[in-house]
């Protein structure tokens, strides 16, 4: 049996399923949205619903309203979140907590890594010149609602900046 015990029915499966059912979401969400091909590769899919910004691979998702108010902010987040592969990181951890969900480990290190993914994705937003108090408080505004695909995407509310007081 060796790394596969926790992996019984009834145990491990649950978890294999919620992994199956997310992406299941996911891509209907991806085949609802308006896709705008975008220069380096990348595809915009702007949602009429109002949803979180988020990527996932070379998708970045978006609702209309998001991208008319805080596009370039938004989209700078989520370019860095693609360019530095973090979807492939947040995929392995998935997979790996499929087969270890038994393991407090497997759970840890998959938010303390988003926690990073965000640090790393905000940095390049001020680094452009944005104003932080300003960026600030569109992170807190976009933290309050919307619907989330935190566990399988790199989500523009997850960041930390969120929690500091202005």
């Amino acid at each position: 049996m060796g790394c596969f015990a926790g992996f019984l029915p009834g145990r491990g499966s649950f978890f294999l399923l919620r992994f199956i059912y997310s992406y299941v979401l996911l891509f209907r969400l991806l085949k609802r949205c308006n896709k705008i091909q975008l220069e380096d590769g990348l595809v915009l899919l702007l949602s009429d619903r109002m949803v979180a910004p988020f990527s996932w691979m070379k998708y970045i998702v978006i609702s209309r309203q998001d991208y008319e108010e805080n596009g370039r902010e938004i989209l700078i987040h989520e370019k860095e979140h693609i360019r530095l592969k973090h979807s492939y990181d947040l995929l392995f951890l998935q997979l790996y907590q499929v087969i270890y969900w038994f393991n407090p480990v497997a759970w840890l290190l998959k938010r303390e890594l988003q926690i990073i993914h965000e640090y790393e994705a905000d940095e390049k937003v001020l680094q452009t010149g944005i104003d932080a108090k300003k960026y600030q408080l569109l992170l807190i505004k976009k933290a309050v609602g919307s619907q989330r695909f935190t566990s399988m995407t790199n989500s523009f509310n997850h960041s930390k900046l969120k929690s500091v007081l202005l």
